[in-house]
């Protein structure tokens, strides 16, 4: 019998931007599908830059979505995980 499958919104992986971190192991978990919402508030600006660039191509990638919910946050995910009504409302809630 199939598993019920967790919402986009319970998949969600939040993170706050930081030197130590590996894009490409942030890469990998939007290859698995997990919805990423990323702060980038403290993190250098060109760094940040590079960082939402590449990932916008890993989205485009998975036929996905950038979603600016503030100045320099940001969230990336599937488009079919974008309209999950758990995570749309989160988005609503916080977008600027």
């Amino acid at each position: 019998m199939g598993r019920k499958q967790k919402s986009a919104y319970n998949r969600t992986e939040f993170i706050k931007m930081e030197d130590d971190l590996d894009v490409f192991d942030l890469a990998d978990k939007l290859m698995l599908r997990n919805p990423l919402i990323i702060n980038f508030e403290d993190y250098n600006v060109i760094e940040s830059n590079r960082v939402i660039m590449f990932l916008s191509g890993v989205v485009y990638a998975i036929d996905g979505e950038v979603e600016v919910l503030r100045e320099k946050i940001f969230a990336f995910a599937t488009k079919e995980d974008m309209k999950d009504k758990s995570l749309r409302r989160f988005i609503k809630k916080y977008k600027e």
